[in-house]
């Protein structure tokens, strides 16, 4: 007897009935969390960040008693600049994620709700051919709906390969590649009760652009100083200029913003109405995709019927859901205008 052989069917058995490794469920907040410890883009904009902290921290030991006024400013300019490239790319990144987390949930829902598509045109598909045979209808109908199965057969496939290149690019942006990951249900965002007078004190109060052109208009009033004492009149006229420059600058910025905030309050506002109008379309297919089945059991239906309602449902739970993400984005949008920590509106409904 060959020992040998039957150890590795042995051993090739035991490996067989072992179970698949589960899945990981991840959650859009964990998403978030890993995206600012794994995303390689942010790590060098921090390490630039952190590196302007240390310089700022070094010239003040440094400068104690002995820098001038303007270097001081220029120096808090300098880290404020970079303060806010990092808050930016932060922002830019959480926003990133959200959206990809959240497609890859709403195409997960696509594509159930497609499949119940294209069970219901493949049903209708053969129920007419069974009528073409008994010569109910023409060739020509049963084409059309031959047409219609393929094309949602084929739109079925479009979908799982769309989500399928999704999920490895939002994999490799959050290092887990190696990983199967489940996508956790999207739940309903908490409304968001803010003002828009509220914004706008926040987002002034909190701007880092604001600060930067506030220290701009700071440093042209220097320059302007010290030229109408030491430089020429043609020095002096430039600085003036500069000076008029930087506090346009500063008007520009702060108007620029009100105006950002109040755009992005409309939309968040929009959005949350926008969810009230989907929770009612699903409530209205919920109700007829209930009446439907209770027809069918009575036999009053075929199932091709009950799946093209099914089908519907499942599309009204996907529009809501997309809702839900555009909510989530403007809320985000929001945030980022007041300053706040990327994704620090979602964590804290929990």
């Amino acid at each position: 007897m060959n020992f040998k052989k039957i150890g590795i069917i042995f051993l090739l058995l035991i490996i067989i009935s072992l179970p698949a490794a589960a899945a990981e469920l991840l959650s859009l907040e964990e998403a978030m969390e890993r995206a600012k410890s794994e995303n390689m883009d942010l790590k060098l904009t921090e390490i630039s960040y952190q590196k302007s902290e240390i310089n700022l921290k070094k010239l003040e030991l440094q400068n104690k008693f002995n820098y001038t006024e303007t270097q001081s400013l220029e120096i808090n300019k300098n880290y404020l600049s970079s303060q806010k490239n990092y808050q930016d790319s932060k922002a830019e990144i959480i926003k990133s994620v959200i959206q990809q987390y959240t497609n890859l949930w709403l195409l997960q829902k696509e594509i159930e709700a497609q499949e119940l598509t294209t069970r219901a045109e493949e049903r209708l598909y053969n129920e007419m051919q069974a009528r073409f045979e008994l010569a109910q209808l023409s060739r020509i109908d049963l084409l059309d709906q031959l047409n219609q199965y393929n094309n949602a057969s084929n739109e079925l496939e479009n979908l799982k390969d769309n989500y399928e290149q999704s999920l490895i690019k939002f994999k490799t942006a959050l290092n887990l590649e190696n990983k199967e990951i489940d996508i956790e249900e999207l739940a309903e965002p908490e409304i968001w009760e803010i003002t828009e007078e509220e914004a706008l004190e926040k987002g002034i109060a909190e701007s880092n652009t604001i600060k930067i052109a506030e220290l701009n208009l700071e440093l042209a009033k220097k320059e302007f100083q010290k030229n109408k004492i030491e430089s020429s009149s043609s020095e002096q006229k430039i600085a003036e200029l500069e000076l008029q420059a930087a506090e346009i600058s500063l008007e520009k910025a702060e108007e620029d913003l009100e105006n950002e905030i109040i755009k992005a309050h409309l939309s968040l506002q929009q959005a949350e109405k926008n969810i009230e109008l989907m929770e009612n379309n699903l409530e209205r297919s919920e109700s007829q995709y209930q009446q439907t089945k209770r027809q069918f059991e009575l036999g009053s239906v075929t199932q091709t019927a009950l799946l093209q309602y099914e089908a519907s449902l499942v599309n009204s739970e996907y529009q809501l859901k997309n809702a839900y993400l555009n909510y989530y984005l403007a809320q985000e949008e929001l945030a980022d205008l007041l300053n706040l920590e990327p994704g620090v509106t979602i964590n804290e409904q929990k």
